[in-house]
């Protein structure tokens, strides 16, 4: 019985959308509180998260692919992490769920709190 081929890793499309200054200034704010996105390459919403933030801004960011079958797939870390769905960020202990607007992703940088 031959066995089927096994897929290659998929890869999440590529972030296409510049960046604007602010969404850079806001990605190494995030950054330097160890802020990182985690996410799936087939997840939209991922995606549009990305393009939000564009190609520049992104670089700063720390993704985790969590589909299992993603490129460089972190899967037992975003399981042991407790992801409850996509995208969440994550900062130490705290979650942020969804896609969140730059001002939302500007306050979280800025240890403000914001509302549900």
């Amino acid at each position: 019985m031959e066995s089927s081929p096994s897929r290659a890793p998929q890869a999440p499309p590529p972030v296409t959308a510049p960046s604007s200054e602010r969404a850079v200034a806001v990605a190494k704010a995030l950054a330097a509180k160890g802020a990182k996105m985690y996410g799936a390459f087939w997840c939209s919403h991922c995606f549009e998260q990305k393009q939000a933030l564009g190609k520049e801004a992104m670089t700063h960011i720390t993704y985790v692919e969590c589909a299992g079958d993603g490129v460089d797939s972190q899967r037992k870390a975003c399981l042991a992490t407790g992801i409850p769905g996509y995208p969440p960020w994550v900062i130490g202990k705290d979650f942020y769920s969804g896609e969140q607007s730059l001002a939302e992703l500007e306050s979280i940088a800025a240890g403000r709190t914001i509302p549900d």
